[in-house]
Formats: C-alpha cells, sequence, structure tokens
C-alpha cells in the first residue's frame, strides 16, 4: 500500500548575495553615499540588482536633513519554492520553482536634531512602492504573500501583485546620563496591497499606529567596596491590532471548520495592542568575574492581547484565541 500526500514543501535552497559602497564627501556639510546590492536565488536564477543612493546634509552640528532611495527585494519563503503538489493522476509538480522576488522601491526623508549633549530627536517619512509580489493566479482571489507569516501556501503563485507603505516616525533618545537611560519612538503609517481581484486592502500588518518606549536606570546600592548596581528597565510596546478577515458562521457551521469570508480579506481589525515588560536586575563586579541577579515580568499587566480567532465545532461559536499572559522569568549569570 502506498501513501500519497498531496502537499509537500520539503526542501532547501541557497542564495549569494554581494554588494559594493561608495562614500564621497561632496563638501563639508554634504555627503553621498552610493552603492549596489545584488541577490541571486541559486535554485531557479532569479536575481536582483539593486541601487542604493543617500545624501546626508549638516546644516551645523545639531542639525541634519537625510534623503535616500533604494531598490530592495526578498525572497520567498522556502517552503513555498519547493511546495510540491500531487496532480489528479498521482503525479508530482512544482509550479512555484522559478518564481520571482519580492520588490519595492524605498523613497525616506528625514531629519535630525542633536537638542544637547545627551538627548537626540529625529524624524522620518517614507514610501514604499512594492511590485512582483507572489500572489495566487486565481482570478478574485485576495491571497498575497505580503500577508503570510509563516510561508505557508497550497497552490501555485505568479509575481502579479503589488502594495504600497507609507508613513511617518519620530524618535526620541536619551543616552545615557547620570545613569538613565529611554528611547521613545512613535509611528503613523498604512499599509495596503493589491491582489488578483484589483481592489485594494488593508495588509493583515496595517495596524495604523505605533509607540514604543524603553528606559531603564541604576543606583548603586550596599557598600562602595562591593560595587552593586541595582538596575530596573521597563519596555512598553502600544500598537493597533492585527487585521483579520472576518470568520462565515453560517458556512463554518455546514463544514465543521473555520471558513472565512474571503471577498471581505482583513476588513477586520483584533483591539489594540499593549505590552509592558518589567525587568529587576542586581549586578555585583567580583575581583574576577561579574554576577547578575534578574526577574524579567514579560507582560506584566497581564494585558490580553489578542491573536486570532477561529470556529468551534462543539459549541458552533467563534472564538478568540490571546496571546502569552504574565509570564515571570528568574534568571542568574555569571561571568569570567
Amino acid at each position: 500500500m502506498k501513501f500519497y500526500v498531496p502537499y509537500d514543501r520539503s526542501g532547501q535552497t541557497s542564495t549569494v548575495q554581494s554588494f559594493a559602497q561608495w562614500k564621497f564627501r561632496v563638501t563639508e556639510q554634504l555627503t553621498l553615499n552610493t552603492g549596489f546590492h545584488y541577490l541571486r536565488v541559486n535554485d531557479n536564477g532569479s536575481d536582483s540588482f539593486e541601487p542604493r543612493f543617500s545624501a546626508r546634509y549638516q546644516f551645523n552640528e545639531n542639525n541634519t536633513m537625510t534623503l535616500g532611495y533604494g531598490l530592495h527585494s526578498q525572497m520567498q519563503a522556502v517552503s513555498i519554492y519547493n511546495t510540491t503538489l500531487l496532480t489528479d493522476d498521482l503525479h508530482t509538480t512544482q509550479p512555484n520553482k522559478n518564481l520571482g522576488l519580492n520588490k519595492a522601491h524605498h523613497f525616506v526623508a528625514g531629519y535630525e536634531r542633536n537638542l544637547n549633549k545627551w538627548l537626540y530627536l529625529k524624524s522620518e517619512f517614507y514610501y514604499q512602492s512594492l511590485f512582483n509580489i507572489a500572489i495566487s493566479p486565481d482570478s478574485g482571489s485576495t491571497m498575497s504573500t505580503l500577508n503570510s507569516t509563516e510561508g505557508i501556501n497550497f497552490g501555485k503563485l505568479v509575481n502579479d501583485g503589488v502594495g504600497r507603505n507609507y508613513g511617518a516616525e519620530v524618535t526620541l533618545e536619551q543616552f545615557t546620563h547620570n545613569n538613565m537611560y529611554f528611547l521613545l519612538s512613535a509611528s503613523l503609517y498604512n499599509s495596503e496591497y493589491r491582489a488578483q481581484d484589483k481592489v485594494w486592502r488593508n495588509t493583515q500588518f496595517n495596524t495604523g499606529h505605533a509607540l514604543a518606549f524603553t528606559a531603564g536606570k541604576e543606583f548603586k546600592v550596599g557598600k562602595t567596596d562591593k560595587n552593586k548596581q541595582l538596575g530596573i528597565n521597563l519596555r512598553m510596546i502600544y500598537t493597533g491590532g492585527m487585521r483579520r478577515t472576518p470568520i462565515d458562521l453560517e458556512a463554518s457551521m455546514a463544514k465543521g471548520e473555520t471558513v472565512t469570508i474571503d471577498s471581505k480579506a482583513f476588513s477586520e481589525q483584533n483591539k489594540d495592542y499593549l505590552r509592558f515588560d518589567v525587568r529587576i536586575s542586581l549586578r555585583t563586579n567580583h575581583a574576577k568575574s561579574t554576577s547578575t541577579l534578574s526577574l524579567d515580568l514579560l507582560n506584566a499587566t497581564n494585558y490580553k492581547n489578542v491573536y486570532g480567532q477561529y470556529f468551534e465545532p462543539e459549541s458552533g461559536s467563534i472564538r478568540t484565541i490571546h496571546q502569552v499572559p504574565l509570564l515571570p522569568v528568574l534568571s542568574y549569570k555569571l561571568e569570567f
């Protein structure tokens, strides 16, 4: 007796990459960086020659403006290249073996300012035009690899998709000063794609906004000759929720498994994502070694972040999956 697997994604591949860079200081204020990057997927010969360019103009020691452009490419997941389909007559085929690279034109403009010796401000505006994106060739399909997180694919793909990302980001950073540092960044953005149905839609990752804050401070504790330092660190991440495709409850009940409404791909959004991580550490410097005892509280507020939804046949209802709850991690490190 023989067993046949209709889908197989095992295999391997290899790439070759090279780059060159040239830096030219035109004047005391203006610096140009040019170069190229080359990427080749050896198994199918897909390659990309990518020019890169940036200009940096420093008005004075505290104010700088930057401009940049680059062509960037990305190979598909190895599992997509090696997808093997079993035909009705029990022959195998690899429809994606010669699939090309996803590509994008990146444009960015930025402004940097040193507010003082240890405080730094940076703002950026960017636009990314994505093309040659691998999508399903089926008429009306909303499938695009721009929404893929695990490289899973059960069919033939073609490089006919497009996408666009654009937004602005502001970063405020304090370098270590008085044994304290912090990094605050905020961004607003939009991320869309177009597949075989020719409709512009939100990508799965179009959360719309993001805010991240990291800070830490060290305190000397105990006797001076013991050289002990207590560290307190905080990290906060706040973003809009990931996008999801709504579930067709009636169709799911009839089929006994999750059935989504693909014509409304990524039209719904999970609630906002919020996570606080706290780290408390005690570092002791010995004569010939350093020891660190630390306690990490991951998702310290035990906030219930949504991972996704699915249809549960037993109850006939749609259930929500949440991400990792509060997770304490105690560790000890000894360095010689």
